[in-house]
């Protein structure tokens, strides 16, 4: 068996995808399964030639450490923001931890920087989809074309290269 390379952007660093169409179960019994393209979000299918399991998650999530500020998207000017620290990331999201609880549902904007050499990433749409005990889980909804694509370098650097299968 081979790693599975991503069609549109040629990298290996893909995993299974969720399967949620009837489709996708169907042609699960003939081992033919969606998979995602951790770099470039791409869905695809394969065929893998074992029976796998239904995973959760589409996209891994790397565990950094990097200095994040948000606050609410359409907030006034005076609105303090909210400094908090990046714990992983994914090419769609990221979870933070934080001093105050954010409601979920709430939309915020914001800017973290990966490193002191580095101008800072911002995020200028993302939607709480977690909260608990001084970490947020969100949801990337928008941001620059740029900055996904310095996000995605990121990945690519820390993601760790997949095993052969056997």
């Amino acid at each position: 068996m081979r790693l599975m390379a991503c069609p549109f952007c040629g990298t290996t660093k893909t995993r299974l995808a969720v399967r949620r169409s009837f489709t996708d179960r169907l042609l699960g019994y003939v081992t033919v399964y969606p998979f995602r393209c951790q770099l470039c979000a791409r869905r695809f299918r394969s065929f893998l030639g074992k029976v796998a399991t239904n995973p959760r998650r589409n996209f891994d999530r790397v565990a950094v450490d990097f200095p994040v500020w948000l606050k609410p998207l359409h907030a006034s000017p005076q609105a303090l923001g909210e400094e908090g620290t990046i714990q992983d990331l994914s090419i769609r999201g990221c979870r933070i931890r934080c001093e105050r609880p954010v409601v979920p549902g709430t939309r915020v904007e914001l800017e973290f920087q990966h490193s002191n050499a580095s101008f800072p990433i911002t995020v200028e749409e993302a939607i709480v989809r977690s909260s608990s005990q001084g970490e947020i889980g969100l949801r990337f909804i928008q941001l620059h074309r740029q900055d996904q694509r310095r996000i995605r370098s990121i990945l690519d650097l820390w993601l760790p290269e997949p095993a052969l299968p056997r």
